[in-house]
């Protein structure tokens, strides 16, 4: 999604990134993939990042660097999927983030963070519904992941950025409620990143008794959202981050 430097390599690597480019063709190709008839807007601060993007297959409805215009095209096309970033030309895109979901909470929003030590911008994002964030220098390992996630109907929160926000918070109270077994067992699903239909697949039941279980654990916890479970679920020690393998 965006130049080379831009692929999850730190300052400090090598100049060289000939290595890296089967991944990021790989990569950019299974995303224009997931794309494929998805309505989106763009709202980028690089123009770069937009031109690349524009000259690609994917159905880009609208194109902004201005979180005023931003805003102004999630009204004209109402998209499926608004592709942010933080750092805008003007204004931000986490306010954005927050408009657009107070007034279209139907647009599913992917936030690219360019600025990690805002946690306090990040947990705003998180309290708006934000559907996906994730950092920028990561998208190597991490954007299409959450580009599948988000276009799931699910979440991705950058596991760096949670340690970072919680790091930040002081320890949350307790929750509204005591969660059922059944509840923890979903919540740490949702954790791990999978859809209502694998945990249900998981669990044996069925997908609208996983949806009812989410949404009883979102009232619990007095969210809105399921990344905001996953972030109070954390805090709270409801459930563990996944394991290094993905292991539970």
């Amino acid at each position: 999604m965006a130049g080379p430097h831009r692929w999850g390599v730190p300052a400090a690597a090598p100049v060289d990134l000939t290595p890296l480019l089967p991944q990021v063709r790989d990569d950019l190709s299974r995303g224009l993939a997931l794309l494929n008839g998805v309505r989106l807007v763009l709202c980028l601060g690089s123009r770069a990042q937009i031109t690349l993007l524009m000259g690609t297959p994917a159905r880009i409805l609208g194109a902004a660097t201005t979180a005023a215009e931003g805003l102004a095209q999630v009204r004209r096309h109402r998209p499926a999927l608004l592709l942010v970033s933080d750092r805008l030309e003007e204004g931000c895109g986490v306010d954005l983030v927050v408009q657009v979901k107070a007034r279209h909470p139907e647009v599913r929003t992917l936030l690219l963070v360019t600025q990690e030590h805002r946690f306090a911008r990040i947990r705003q994002a998180l309290q708006a519904g934000c559907d996906g964030i994730v950092s920028e220098s990561r998208l190597l390992g991490s954007g299409l992941q959450a580009l599948h996630a988000v276009l799931s109907g699910d979440l991705y929160l950058d596991r760096a950025l949670v340690g970072a926000v919680l790091a930040d918070q002081e320890p949350g109270g307790d929750a509204a409620e005591p969660l059922s077994a059944r509840e923890r067992q979903v919540l740490e699903r949702v954790v791990h990143g999978l859809t209502n239909h694998e945990i249900a697949g998981e669990l044996m039941v069925s997908v609208d008794t996983i949806k009812t279980h989410v949404r009883n654990v979102l009232l619990k916890l007095r969210v809105r959202g399921r990344i905001q479970a996953v972030v109070i679920g954390l805090q709270l020690g409801l459930v563990d981050w996944p394991r290094p393998g993905g292991t539970r």
